[in-house]
Parts: structure tokens; sequence; C-alpha cells
């Protein structure tokens, strides 16, 4: 049976997808009354067919966006603030000593620092893993809706609709910064569990091979 946490974290995932899509519908749905599209597209008639179409159409888009945003993950480690990157106070730091001492050499350039340190909270302790996860699907709300807020303002860049484009703009920043803290908080959090977790007896520790 699944847990209310589980199922908490599953809608959360469906509105990083859903919401950001039947944003994005609406838009399309604008642009092509104003580009005349209706005539070249046979839409299905009835008020329950409508919105069975946008639905379809929202998730379909929701799922390109969500792509679309994810590549903003490759990026997020040159977007931490530098000043950071060697204090040793830092649990990310202190958590890549610990995935350094327990990782082959290989194994470390395979996974990084995150990864390892989810999947560790994954296999030995799924309720930590789940908090991870609750801030993970947080940050891909506001990940995607980035995304919508971009496209928004680019369909917004005319004279005529310069107050909505200055909205959207500022919206879409706002919602890279929220995306931006709530990813740095799900890798904090996912390298202080470790990090308690290994000290609680948890993590088992092992001398790397295959290094010279």
């Amino acid at each position: 049976m699944e847990k209310p946490s589980e199922f908490f974290v599953g809608v959360l995932d469906l509105f990083a997808i859903l919401l950001p899509g039947a944003v994005a519908t609406a838009l399309l749905k604008k642009a092509a009354e104003s580009w005349d599209f209706a005539s070249l597209v046979a839409l299905p008639a009835g008020e329950a067919a409508e919105w069975a179409t946008f639905l379809l159409v929202a998730y379909a888009l929701g799922h390109l966006i969500f792509q679309v945003g994810s590549l903003l993950e490759d990026q997020y480690e040159k977007l931490r603030n530098p000043w950071d990157a060697g204090d040793d106070r830092n649990p990310y730091r202190a958590a890549e000593a610990l995935r350094d001492g327990l990782l082959t050499e290989g194994e470390r350039k395979a996974i990084k620092t995150f990864q390892w340190a989810r999947s560790t909270l994954l296999i030995q302790c799924p309720a930590a893993a789940q908090d991870v996860h609750r801030l993970e699907a947080d940050s891909k709300f506001f990940r995607s809706l980035f995304v919508v807020g971009v496209i928004a303002t680019l369909f917004l860049l005319s004279p005529e609709h310069a107050a909505g484009g200055l909205v959207t703009a500022l919206l879409s920043g706002l919602c890279f910064y929220l995306y931006r803290k709530r990813r740095a908080k799900s890798i904090k959090q996912a390298c202080i569990h470790v990090i308690a977790l290994h000290r609680a007896g948890g993590g088992k520790e092992r001398t790397p091979t295959g290094e010279t």
C-alpha cells in the first residue's frame, strides 16, 4: 500500500508536469486564436471533449517542458556560489569527502556526490530519502514554471504587451530563484542526512580498491 508521504511526492511530481503544461496550453490556445489556426485544426465539439483535449495537450506539453527544464540540472553546479565551493563547513564538501573514502576512483568519476547521497538514503533510510524527494519535487515544479515564464515572456515581446511581458519576466525570475533555493536545500539535506546516517552507524566503511 502506498504511504501518504509517497502519495504526496507523486502529487508534487504530477503538478510539476501538468500545471506548467496547462499554462503553456492556454498560451498556445491564445496564440492559435490570434493566428487563426482554428480553421486548420478540427477540434472535438462539446465541453467534455474540449476539456479532455486540453488535459491531454497540457500533459504532453508538460513533459516537454519538464525535459527542457531538466537541462538546467546539468548546469546547476556552475551556478552555485563559488565562494562556498572550498568551505570545509559546507555539508556538500563533507559528504563528498565521505563518498571519496568509500568509493573507488572509477566509482567517484561515475557517481556524483548528490547522486551517491540520495541513493544511499534510498537504500538505508527511505524516510530521509522522502524528505529529500519532496524538496526535489518542489524544485522541479518551479523549474518547469521558469521555462513556461520564459516562453510567456517571448510571446509578449511586443509594445502593446510590454506590461504583461515585464510581469512574466519578473515571475520567471522569481521561479528561477525559488528553483535554485529548493534545489540547493535538497542537496544540503541529502548531504546532512547521509553524514548523520554514517556517523550513527548506518554506513559501512571500506578501503577503496583499484587505486594506485
